[in-house]
């Protein structure tokens, strides 16, 4: 997600789901072209240094690539157009597997 109106429209609107360690908001429209925006947020005043906020954006982004189905199903089902946001919450580095876990809960309560 890029356009600040699709971000403001997300907050505004979007409900909110939490799952330690992420917080999401999202928000189902629905569109002539069915699809998922994400939007990874990690800050900077939780994990100090650059490259570790780098490296959970990746892992975030990768949990996200391989557990997409059921987001991909339900946009095609529904013809809707699904916006989200990650937000990163915890001060330590998750390892993988707690990550990956996380973000599958995260994905089946937005469709739900």
């Amino acid at each position: 997600m890029r356009l600040k109106r699709d971000i403001d429209t997300l907050y505004r609107e979007g409900k909110k789901v939490h799952v330690f360690p992420l917080l999401s908001h999202f928000h189902c429209f629905s569109h002539p072209n069915p699809q998922f925006s994400v939007l990874i947020s990690v800050p900077k005043k939780r994990i100090k240094k650059a490259h570790d906020r780098n490296l959970v954006k990746r892992m975030i982004k990768e949990c996200l690539r391989k557990n997409k189905a059921p987001l991909l199903t339900k946009t095609k089902a529904q013809g809707c157009c699904i916006h989200f946001s990650v937000v990163y919450l915890w001060e330590e580095i998750a390892d993988y597997r707690k990550m990956e876990q996380q973000i599958q809960t995260l994905i089946n309560k937005i469709c739900a």
